[in-house]
């Protein structure tokens, strides 16, 4: 009698927990579609997110190669084109010297208005062995003032020939526009001549 009371009393408690492993079981699964559940919507996530890191990554560069092709763009020329504008303003070419003729090249006319019969040819006369192509004496107005009257380009030329009176004052000038007051029979020598001497009474100019 007591084995059939053992027995009998091992049923109910074995009836009882099957209940409750269903139930852990049925907890377990849930609990595993719920992670499995929670994994797949995670997932995809990750996915869409993935794509915005090389998104950006990518256009980091474009704008750092945009900034450093302007920099080496605008700063390099800027600087190049400097250059020519300094040189162009410091190379201005000074003026070029007036020759200097040979003396046989340099047609020479001495008119006298000093008053004093026979100076112009004295003048001649003291040039010409020194090369100087000497046109004929001529008369000029009378002056008080005389002068050593050069055209174009022949400018040193007078310099030299006044050397040739000594320590006189400069009185070298370039040919007027209206020309120089002389008769009219020595308008054609002085409209020939390179550097026309006119002699007045101050005596400044004097043959030999």
């Amino acid at each position: 009698m007591s084995a059939a009371r053992s027995r009998g009393g091992l049923g109910p408690s074995n009836a009882a927990a099957a209940p409750r492993a269903f139930l852990l079981i049925a907890v377990a699964v849930i609990v595993g579609l719920v992670m499995l559940w929670k994994g797949l919507d995670s997932s995809p996530s990750a996915q869409t997110s993935a794509p915005a890191t090389p998104a950006s990554t990518t256009a980091a560069p474009a704008g750092n190669t945009g900034s450093n092709d302007a920099g080496s763009t605008d700063v390099t020329p800027t600087t190049a084109a400097a250059t020519p504008t300094t040189a162009l303003t410091t190379t201005t070419a000074p003026p070029m010297p007036e020759p200097t003729h040979a003396p046989n090249e340099v047609k020479v006319l001495v008119a006298n208005g000093s008053g004093v019969s026979g100076a112009a040819g004295r003048v001649t006369d003291m040039l010409s062995p020194l090369g100087w192509a000497m046109e004929s004496p001529a008369n000029a107005d009378k002056t008080s003032v005389s002068g050593i009257y050069y055209k174009n380009r022949y400018a040193r030329d007078a310099r030299v020939i006044q050397e040739h009176f000594g320590e006189a004052p400069s009185i070298i000038e370039q040919f007027p526009a209206g020309g120089l007051a002389v008769p009219a029979n020595a308008e054609e020598r002085v409209a020939n001549a390179d550097i026309i001497i006119i002699l007045g009474s101050d005596l400044a100019i004097q043959g030999g």
